[in-house]
């Protein structure tokens, strides 16, 4: 942590600070020499007061530090702090297709995503770029790229199980790349239980290839399958998952349960230190603000008897 100035020029005005101190000796100097003429010294401290010394240098350091805050104000003072962050920027493209709603992962496999989607949003650093969509036979765009979490959450607790039939990877890809256009990583973190049954897989990996879109896949879901309410049965289909990873330069990762979902959000996350700057110079020039409006009070209050 450390502090910079965007204006440094203005520094130049705290060669105010020793002019104001010089005055404010010659100041107290001058006063003192005519205060001898009196020879009543009870006089004195009727007329200019008892601890008039301690009321000038009171009235000293309020100038000063009015005018140390206006300088580093207008100076552009900020200050610069290393926290964990990361470049890159994510889709969360979640799987809203009836085979999502297999209990073989309790409660359900969708339920278990949405918490684990939610809770990943806890172990991203600050500012992090995030956008969801979830997807079936269609495609629906549930959160623009935002580093706002809350729009985030709500978006992830909006997804349910859809009715359109089929899970259409290829378009749902081809919404996540317009919504990654303008990021400068290409990040898109799949969860699905991979059975894609729309488009070809090849078509797909030239599709990510072109784009450069590097994609995470969660395969979320047993070897043994699960069933749904009304009694289907669905498998988790690892290898469209995986290929679609290899092939775009990502990473698979087996879900059986929230631990694994954790552990593999962290291994997806790269975190690294970023320096976040925070400027200073309202807050400065509010402070500056606040001690004149208090040496305007005891000018006339307290040391209304000053010379």
């Amino acid at each position: 942590m450390f502090i910079i100035f965007t204006r440094p020029m203005y520094l130049f005005f705290i060669l105010v600070i020793p002019l104001i101190i010089f005055f404010h000796i010659i100041s107290i100097t001058l006063s003192k020499r005519k205060a001898i003429k009196f020879a009543n010294f009870d006089a004195i401290s009727r007329v200019q007061g008892s601890d008039v010394f301690s009321k000038n240098l009171t009235l000293l350091y309020i100038h000063l530090a009015v005018v140390l805050l206006i300088v580093l104000s207008v100076s552009g003072t900020s200050l610069v702090a290393s926290v964990e962050a990361t470049d890159q920027s994510f889709v969360l493209a979640i799987d809203a297709s009836r085979s999502m709603s297999a209990t073989d992962i309790a409660p359900t496999r969708m339920e278990v995503a949405k918490v684990a989607a939610k809770d990943f949003l806890k172990m991203m650093p600050p500012q992090t770029r995030i956008g969801v969509l979830s997807f079936s036979g269609t495609t629906y765009i549930e959160q623009d790229m935002t580093n706002d979490e809350y729009l985030v959450r709500s978006a992830i607790e909006n997804i349910n199980i859809k009715n359109v039939g089929g899970t259409d990877f290829l378009s749902m890809f081809a919404a996540a790349t317009n919504m990654l256009r303008d990021e400068e990583t290409k990040n898109v973190i799949l969860i699905s239980d991979g059975s894609a049954n729309l488009n070809d897989i090849q078509t797909i990996n030239d599709y990510l290839q072109k784009n450069r879109v590097v994609v995470y896949s969660l395969g979320v879901g047993t070897s043994e399958g699960g069933s749904d309410s009304s009694g289907g049965e669905f498998k988790l289909s690892e290898d469209t998952l995986n290929i679609i990873s290899e092939n775009s330069g990502g990473k698979y990762y087996n879900i059986n349960n929230l631990e694994d979902f954790y552990s593999s959000f962290n291994e997806i996350l790269s975190l690294s230190k970023k320096n976040i700057v925070f400027d200073l110079s309202l807050y400065l020039m509010i402070g500056a603000l606040l001690l004149f409006v208090i040496e305007f009070i005891l000018m006339n209050t307290r040391f209304r008897t000053l010379p």
